[in-house]
């Protein structure tokens, strides 16, 4: 780790370095076909030797980052003379872990691929084998690889001179200069291909070779910020298109020709979870070929682009096919700095309906939404792809281009929006019990600049859902079995505004069901229905504990559930009982309920049960739990200190008794913002253990702090 930011901190003052330079030597094409980087015009060298170098070694360790080279004369050569190694020699001259060259050799090899165009990392081979380039810069060491207005690619021959070294076990190639390249034009077959509008490729069949032009409308990037693929956009349509190489290429406005393979992306470790919910995967092409690039700057065509929310963007179901189709939406853009992190949210007008910003590179491939935090802006965003779990299938977005336009809210739409985004959203399609559901009936946004508008609810059969009024409070019924339509209204600002919604009501269905217990001991892959009172979140997981007098057990979920649950419902679900990462021997994995399907929900806010629960234990026996048996399905009582971490670059959130330290399963300690409060304190807390990341250990999961006023729980995934 201690290395690893050695080596970063290297390159970020090489950055800086070069990019604050004064002199510069331009790099200019030489006729025909051989591109040569310039040379500076005053140096006078020899010619080269005829015999290589025999290579000068030391043991000394290293750091591989792209340091700034010397400015020593280089010797200047025609092409024909130089002395060139093969890379299998390079590789032989790697020596040792530790070892590096004092002396350059020149290696003549082809690009295999650019692996980070800031640096110009790059893979190279020849017909004896292949090998690392770690930064490349012109031929007298004077700019980088991403200053250079020519530089070779993915195919092109190279001319390099280098120092050799093996880094920790890896061999590769430091400091190269490249001394020339040539072009290698990409031979392909265009029959092959079959010319169509951005829009047609959209609709063509995975496999179909398409021949199609666009404007580079926004670039992506991988970890490390590596430029990954691009959004194509015509008159007709968008589309994701997936290379790397191509990436690189291009600038954002480009107009460009591709060949390409039409295919549908999916990870491969999610395409189980997302056959489950009818996700077919991003819309996308790849195993590109460029054929034609005009790198002016021209604005992609906006006229196509429908008008949505990013509320109705949300809900789409995962198994229509709007992945990489733009959408126009009028959104608030919102920073929020974390740990080592930067999250950028694109929220409705409601300002909290949205979703974070889809990043590999901990945000900082967005920090040009830094221009628009806090405004409502007009935004041309994207579904990108979806994220697959066990539990939910949700999209994921990805901006392509944002203008602030000055955005002023009219009031005289605030009857409409206060219903749409604080009304009718409070209603399920079906009950099947009684919610008593507290509604909202004022509505003020800062944001919007509106106060004080007024909801009002009316049913059409108050024999089966009926709204009562008690000390300023308008609460929801269900009364009976039937189906009614409710009527949600707001006036304001001399506009009114109603919409309907129906619900259908099942009371004092009959249901068959078995208890907690019975479902702990039932085999893996058993079909179970059975209730009991929803308890505190997991972690990390979307889902939560199913709790009665019996035991308790995990559940996963699709989060979308969390609409309709809140800790204390009284439910009854379906589901199969599962065990995950089970390994006999080292460690018994996770015990949950899988495929679950709420079957009734008789809602209340009922204390759980903690007859099952395990108070004679301390954090030692906790930590000294046997990893082979099952206490997943278990909830210990310990007291212990709420250790909590915070850095730059991550938090974590321990518990601590005298010499034993146990950590809370999380990704962040912000998943337990419930005990941040208790940091530094000993207090009792409710814990169960959990191995949902294949460990051969227990982690914990906190449920609850037991205070002297009662208890504060867990509410992580909760939306009510």
């Amino acid at each position: 780790c201690e290395v690893s930011i050695m080596r970063m901190t290297k390159l970020i003052a090489l950055f800086l370095t070069l990019a604050t330079a004064v002199t510069f030597a331009a790099c200019s094409p030489i006729t025909e076909t051989v591109l040569t980087t310039t040379k500076q015009p005053d140096v006078v060298t020899p010619a080269p030797s005829t015999t290589t170098p025999a290579p000068t070694t030391t043991t000394a360790p290293t750091t591989t980052t792209p340091d700034a080279p010397s400015t020593e004369p280089e010797t200047n050569e025609t092409a024909d003379e130089y002395e060139t190694i093969t890379i299998a020699q390079a590789l032989e001259l790697c020596g040792e872990p530790g070892n590096i060259t004092t002396d350059r050799y020149y290696i003549r090899a082809t690009v295999k691929s650019i692996d980070n165009a800031q640096y110009g990392a790059m893979t190279i081979e020849d017909e004896t084998g292949s090998i690392s380039v770690y930064g490349t810069y012109s031929s007298d060491g004077s700019i980088g690889y991403s200053q250079m207005e020519e530089k070779p690619y993915k195919g092109d021959e190279v001319l390099l001179h280098c120092i050799l070294q093996n880094y920790n076990g890896t061999k590769e190639v430091k400091n190269a200069r490249l001394i020339e390249f040539k072009k290698v034009e990409q031979k392909f077959d265009e029959s092959e291909y079959t010319e169509m509008s951005v829009a047609d490729a959209r609709m063509a069949e995975k496999g179909v070779k398409i021949k199609t032009d666009g404007v580079v409308a926004r670039i992506t990037y991988a970890n490390g910020k590596i430029p990954s693929g691009v959004m194509l956009v015509d008159e007709t349509g968008s589309i994701y298109v997936y290379d790397s190489d191509l990436a690189q290429r291009v600038q954002i406005g480009n107009k460009i020709t591709i060949l390409a393979d039409k295919t549908y992306w999916i990870l491969v470790d999610e395409q189980d979870e997302a056959a489950k919910f009818g996700y077919k995967g991003c819309n996308q092409l790849e195993s590109v070929k460029l054929v034609s690039i005009d790198d002016k700057t021209y604005d992609f065509d906006k006229t196509w682009i429908p008008e949505s929310t990013v509320k109705d963007i949300l809900d789409t179901p995962v198994t229509e096919d709007i992945t990489s189709s733009i959408y126009k939406v009028t959104a608030l853009v919102k920073k929020v700095p974390g740990n080592g992190f930067v999250n950028y949210y694109i929220n409705d007008l409601d300002g909290t309906t949205g979703s974070y910003v889809y990043t590999q590179c901990n945000g900082s491939d967005f920090a040009w939404l830094d221009a628009f935090d806090g405004k409502i802006c007009t935004v041309y965003l994207t579904a990108l792809n979806a994220k697959s779990t066990s539990s939910e299938c949700f999209f994921r977005l990805l901006p392509v281009s944002v203008e602030d336009n000055g955005f002023q809210f009219d009031t005289k739409n605030t009857a409409e929006h206060v219903v749409k985004y604080y009304g009718i959203g409070q209603f399920n399609a079906s009950y099947t019990g009684d919610p008593a559901l507290e509604l909202t009936t004022k509505v003020s946004s800062e944001l919007l600049g509106f106060k004080d508008a007024i909801l009002t609810y009316s049913s059409s059969d108050e024999a089966v859902v009926k709204f009562t009024t008690a000390d300023g409070k308008t609460v929801f019924h269900c009364k009976k079995t039937g189906t009614a339509e409710i009527t949600v209204s707001c006036t304001f600002d001399g506009v009114t505004y109603s919409e309907k919604v129906t619900v259908t009501v099942t009371v004092n269905e009959t249901v068959d069901y078995v208890d907690v217990k019975t479902v702990i001991d039932a085999e893996k892959g058993t079909e179970v229905t059975v209730k009991g009172i929803v308890g505190p979140s997991l972690v990390n997981q979307s889902g939560f504990y199913l709790i009665d007098e019996t035991g308790i057990i995990a559940v996963l979920v699709d989060a979308s559930v969390f609409d309709d649950i809140a800790v204390g419902n009284e439910i009854v679900l379906k589901g199969v009982r599962n065990v995950m990462h089970k390994k006999d021997g080292t460690h018994f994995g996770q015990s949950y309920i899988s495929d679950v399907e709420i079957v009734a929900n008789y809602y209340g806010d009922n204390a759980y049960a903690t007859s099952t629960f395990i108070t004679d234990k301390t954090l030692a026996d906790f930590y000294a739990l046997d990893k082979t048996e099952d206490h997943t399905t278990e909830v210990y009582v310990v007291k212990a200190t709420v250790e909590v971490v915070e850095t730059n670059f991550y938090t974590s959130i321990k518990l601590k008794d005298g010499s034993t330290t146990v950590s809370l399963y999380c990704s962040s300690a912000n998943q337990y913002g419930f005990l941040k409060a208790f940091a530094g304190q000993e207090v009792v807390l409710e814990l169960a253990p959990c191995n949902w990341n294949d460990k051969s250990f227990y982690a914990s999961c906190a449920l609850a702090v037991r205070t002297a006023d009662g208890k504060i729980l867990n509410e992580l995934n909760f939306t009510k």
